[in-house]
């Protein structure tokens, strides 16, 4: 189950990873954010539970 503070990334084989700030279970979406400072157009967005993966402490 993904977690506020939980870091994700959008599918198996994505290259960025987001920091989880929100959770809706009732909707099945979860408000996100990259943890790159320097990421272009860095901003939290919504995104449905099943796209993300938890990135696990290894990376």
């Amino acid at each position: 189950m993904i977690e506020v503070g939980d870091q994700v990334r959008i599918g198996e084989s994505g290259a960025l990873i987001f920091v989880v700030h929100e959770v809706d279970p009732d909707e099945g979406r979860a408000v996100i954010e990259s943890v790159d400072d320097s990421a272009a157009g860095r901003y939290p967005f919504s995104m449905p539970l099943g796209a993300l993966v938890r990135v696990d402490s290894t990376g």
